[in-house]
């Protein structure tokens, strides 16, 4: 049965969508599945843990960092399906100038950061104070490289075709993992690890920026002049959910490795990290493939107002992911502890109980992840990222109530997973809510 009638255009973004997410997935899987080994016997397994915090500590500052592009993206593919040129050229415009507002912003909040006298975790009390802040202003500076590469997102993949900027992160990325363990063969100095880290982020944006200029030639640039504040108001009110998602990914991910960092060993902190390596964010590399590839074109079906073929597209999508994440609970469960443990060469051991709990909690992310997926390609889940939001940071204040009092590391898996069902429950009613609007 056919199910969707496709341009041969678009039929032609969904398969460079999709052989690029998945080279991404295939890379990084690869990488991931090297790159814990690699640190552990060329770092220690004292040194990974820390370098995991600090990557952790600059993911959980990018929350000031507001994600403009993402919703701009989504409302400019909506408009190119209705040939609204002009008004695709003012979303940019106004999204690069809220970026530059942006820009301003956030490097104030690092000037701040930075001059505290001293950050008080645990698995930080072997580095010199010094050397940790000429560590974090690195990683400011390449924090404001990631804030550039949002305009080079928005501007390169809105017409549908994403294989470019995918190539580009794929390749800086992997870059990234391959030189920071060779680093440690010559010296064992976290600064330079954290100096290759600006380094190769820049390259990254200058990369992005001629991709945009060659792609666009001059149908978008940077200009000033068009700042519309209602336009820009718009924009910022869209971007409000995208900002709550990702606090609520960011508090999920980098908040529990600050935590455990604040409570635990390096030991520990790299135990967590290399567990939700290999089965939480595994699964969800691979399902993002096939989220990231339907995301615009679930944005270009509700722009044509094709309800009839988005409803089938969102069923199947479902399906596929169920199957998916069937399949990996059941080889998680019956190999995953073996593997483990010979993969990071008997370093950590892993429970069964810390095992089981990981893989309840990525299927039920990933769940909810794959739900929402229809509702953020139409910029429609401002209450949805409110929820994961405030429960991400409520399991967060919750664990370390728990932790304070000398609670197991089991605790936080478990209140992660009882937010994820109720977050789940709420997107599955809100995408109903949405469709049953429109007849068959």
């Amino acid at each position: 049965m056919k199910i969707i009638d496709f341009s041969k255009n678009s039929l032609k973004n969904i398969n460079k969508n999709f052989f690029s997410f998945f080279s991404i997935f295939s890379s990084q899987t690869i990488i991931q599945i090297l790159f814990p080994p690699a640190m552990i016997f060329v770092w220690g397994v004292k040194n990974f843990g820390i370098w995991i915090l600090i990557i952790s500590l600059f993911s959980m500052l990018k929350i000031l960092n507001v994600n403009f592009s993402a919703a701009s993206r989504s409302e400019m593919s909506m408009n190119l399906e209705k040939r609204n040129f002009n008004y695709i050229n003012k979303i940019f415009q106004n999204t690069f100038c809220l970026i530059l507002f942006n820009t301003l912003f956030f490097l104030i909040i690092w000037l701040i950061i930075i001059s505290f006298d001293q950050i008080n975790l645990k698995t930080l009390d072997q580095i010199d104070s010094q050397d940790i802040k000429i560590i974090f202003i690195l990683i400011a500076l390449s924090a404001h490289c990631s804030i550039f590469d949002q305009i080079f997102y928005c501007g390169i993949t809105y017409s549908g075709d994403a294989s470019k900027y995918n190539y580009n992160i794929l390749f800086f990325d992997t870059l990234l993992k391959i030189l920071i363990p060779l680093l440690g063969l010559l010296s064992k100095n976290l600064i330079y690890a954290s100096l290759i880290l600006f380094f190769i982020s820049f390259c990254k944006t200058m990369f992005l920026y001629i991709i945009f200029k060659k792609q666009n030639k001059n149908r978008l640039n940077f200009k000033t002049n068009l700042f519309d504040k209602t336009i820009s108001i718009k924009i910022f009110r869209l971007s409000l959910s995208y900002q709550l998602d990702e606090i609520s990914h960011i508090v999920r991910n980098s908040g529990i490795i600050i935590l455990i960092g604040t409570f635990f060993s390096p030991t520990t902190v790299g135990l967590i990290s290399t567990a939700r390596t290999l089965f939480y964010f595994l699964p969800i590399r691979f399902l993002d493939i096939i989220n990231s590839t339907l995301f615009l074109q679930f944005s270009k079906l509700f722009g044509k107002r094709d309800i009839i073929s988005l409803k089938k597209f969102i069923k199947l999508h479902l399906i596929l992911n169920i199957l998916s994440l069937a399949l990996f609970s059941f080889v998680s469960i019956i190999f995953g502890k073996n593997i483990y443990e010979f993969w990071t060469n008997y370093k950590y051991g892993l429970s069964i109980n810390l095992l089981i709990l990981i893989i309840i909690d990525a299927v039920m992310f990933n769940f909810f992840n794959s739900a929402e997926t229809f509702v953020k390609s139409i910029n429609k889940f401002f209450f949805s990222a409110s929820l994961k939001a405030f429960l991400s940071i409520s399991t967060i204040i919750i664990s370390y109530l728990f932790f304070a009092k000398g609670s197991s590391i089991l605790i936080f898996f478990i209140i992660n997973i009882v937010s994820s069902i109720l977050i789940l429950i709420f997107i599955s009613f809100a995408s109903f809510n949405i469709l049953k609007k429109y007849r068959k």
